[in-house]
């Protein structure tokens, strides 16, 4: 994958953003950058797993860079999102997936904010 000068505008703003956004989202924030071209983008660092794309309960995809494996929480009242660590080991060791060999772990939880 070459690097364009998009293409690092866009991964900057993930890097630096920490956290999910959605394409709309970005590009408001990258004017100079057209929609389609933050769509075409992000798919691209999906499909090269330089970043993780998540769609919650059918909302429009999130995307985020993050460096380690972490977890969601979702409020149904104002769909924000936050971020938790827990233990892949632990989880593991709590489902008791016998026969089975996961890849990755990613735990979404929903409420309600404070």
């Amino acid at each position: 994958m070459k690097l364009t000068q998009k293409r690092q505008q866009i991964l900057d703003y993930l890097q630096k953003h920490r956290g999910t956004i959605s394409a709309q989202e970005l590009s408001k924030a990258l004017p100079s950058i057209d929609l389609a071209t933050v769509y075409r983008n992000l798919e691209l660092f999906v499909q090269e797993k330089v970043i993780k794309k998540h769609q919650f309960d059918g909302r429009e995809a999130q995307f985020e860079f993050s460096e380690h494996t972490h977890h969601h929480a979702i409020c149904v009242d104002c769909d924000k999102v936050l971020h938790f660590d827990a233990p892949k080991e632990k989880i593991l060791k709590l489902l008791k997936l016998k026969g089975f060999n996961p890849d990755d772990v990613e735990i979404i939880v929903r409420g309600k904010c404070k």
